[in-house]
This record gives C-alpha cells, sequence and structure tokens, in this order.
C-alpha cells in the first residue's frame, strides 16, 4: 500500500507539472486560459489581481469525482471573495487524493485597483502533503499577479507563481515556477476570447486557446484547447436567480476524460 501511495505520488506530479487539472469549471472548460480573464473567486489560484474586478460577494464549490477515471484522484475545492472598500479579499481550500495520498492547499488572496486599467494582486499558498506511513510536509508559496485593459474591450493579464522559489523536503527540490501571460478579447458583450502562454520553467511553453458564448444571461457554452501535452476542453453553465451550475471536462490524449462540476452563488 505504501508503494501504491509512492507511485501515485510520483505520477501526479508528473502528470500535473504538465496537465494542470485546474479549479473551477470557467476555467477548465476555457483550457485554463484564465490569466486575462480570472472574472470569479477562483482568481486566487489563477490571478490574484482578477480579484479586484469581483463587484459583489461570491462562494463557489468545485468537486472533481475522479480524474482521468482513477477513483482515488478526486478533488474537492471551495472558493470564495467579497469586496471592500480597500480591495478585494479571496480565499479557496482544495483537498485532493485519498487516505493513502492526499494534498491539502489553502489560498489567501487579495487584489486591488490601481485605477480604472489596472490591478494588481497576490497570494499566498500553504499546501500539506501526506503520505501514508511516511508523515507530512508543509509547502509556502506566492504569486503575484497583473490584470488590465489598455484598450477597450481588451485586457492583458500577467502572473508569476512561486516568486518565492520554495522548496519542499530535506533535499529542498524546488517546487514550480511558472509564468503566465494572457489577453482576452470581448468584442461584443456576451463573448470572450481568450489566449495564454504558460512557461513552466523546467518544461516547454504551453499554449491555450478559449472562447464563451453567453446566451440570454443565464446560458454560456465554453470551449479550450492547449498543447504539451494536446488537450480538448468544453463546458456549460445555467444561471438560476443567484446560483449558477457549471459543467466543464477535458480530454488527455492518453489518459482520457475528465469531469468536473461547479455550484456557485453570487
Amino acid at each position: 500500500m505504501k508503494a501504491l501511495a509512492l507511485f501515485l505520488l510520483v505520477s501526479f506530479t508528473v502528470v500535473s507539472a504538465q496537465d494542470n487539472n485546474g479549479r473551477g469549471v470557467k476555467a477548465t472548460s476555457l483550457a485554463n486560459a484564465f490569466v486575462a480573464l480570472a472574472d470569479n473567486s477562483w482568481a486566487v489560484a489563477y490571478n490574484p489581481a482578477g480579484l479586484a474586478r469581483i463587484t459583489s460577494p461570491e462562494i463557489s464549490v468545485f468537486f472533481v469525482p475522479q480524474q482521468f477515471g482513477i477513483p482515488e484522484l478526486r478533488t474537492v475545492s471551495l472558493s470564495g471573495a467579497w469586496k471592500t472598500s480597500y480591495g478585494t479579499p479571496g480565499a479557496s481550500v482544495e483537498q485532493f487524493g485519498f487516505e493513502l495520498y492526499r494534498t491539502t492547499d489553502i489560498r489567501l488572496g487579495y487584489g486591488l485597483s490601481l485605477d480604472s486599467i489596472v490591478n494588481i494582486g497576490a497570494t499566498v499558498n500553504v499546501g500539506q502533503i501526506s503520505i501514508a506511513g511516511y508523515g507530512a510536509t508543509h509547502t509556502y508559496t506566492v504569486d503575484v499577479g497583473l490584470l488590465g485593459e489598455p484598450v477597450h474591450n481588451v485586457a492583458i493579464g500577467f502572473c508569476a507563481r512561486n516568486v518565492s522559489a520554495a522548496t519542499i523536503g530535506k533535499d529542498r527540490e524546488r517546487l514550480p515556477q511558472y509564468l503566465l501571460l494572457g489577453i482576452c478579447y470581448r468584442p461584443f458583450d456576451g463573448f470572450s476570447l481568450v489566449s495564454e502562454a504558460e512557461k513552466d520553467l523546467e518544461f516547454p511553453l504551453v499554449l491555450k486557446t478559449g472562447l464563451e458564448q453567453r446566451f440570454f444571461e443565464f446560458l454560456s457554452f465554453r470551449c479550450g484547447v492547449s498543447n504539451n501535452p494536446d488537450k480538448f476542453s468544453a463546458g456549460i453553465a445555467v444561471r438560476c436567480s443567484v446560483f449558477e451550475f457549471g459543467y466543464a471536462g477535458y480530454s488527455h490524449p492518453e489518459l482520457g476524460w475528465t469531469h468536473q462540476i461547479e455550484i456557485s452563488m453570487r
């Protein structure tokens, strides 16, 4: 059983480095090209500067029953954000795995508008990795983000993850560091086209593109593609009063399809 836990740890580390499971069905549907959009509480995980764009309190529950069809690779997450006169704080809690191997992540973020064009933000991430029979270890990382709209209907977003260059374990192995740069184009109300480049300092560049079309103010369709590995994603969201019910799925060329669901209130 311990060997299985270690196998899952190594396997998931390799997979996650190249294939982010994502947080929130909107971002996942757009192939995680969310750094320049970042318009819901999951901005705390993608680009904390986007928190400043949130105009009313919101909370979301996100669930991945089994990643790549493996029940042990299960994710449950909760995120929230609320606007104040001094900026917008946001937070999320996420748990992944099962009794033999489990990770828990807590994110505390803050977004601030410098003016009508530029937003900045930062997130502090506290993580715990627990392996049955081997104990647990903790990680601490910091992300910073920038989001602006230099031209009407065009937003540019940037996020640097793990700027603190945090390490893990007795060998002080450095945790992944990412640089993300994206653009969002909204030519008319209800339509968004996003594109993003993501660079893990240890892996090849990942390019992502997605689009969203909203109908009748309560129905949204989304899709996206990315490379390294080649991945297709799609999703749908239905709004009813203050609630939104969303679904997203993405395909991996070798590992198959992963389903995700989310309930949000705002």
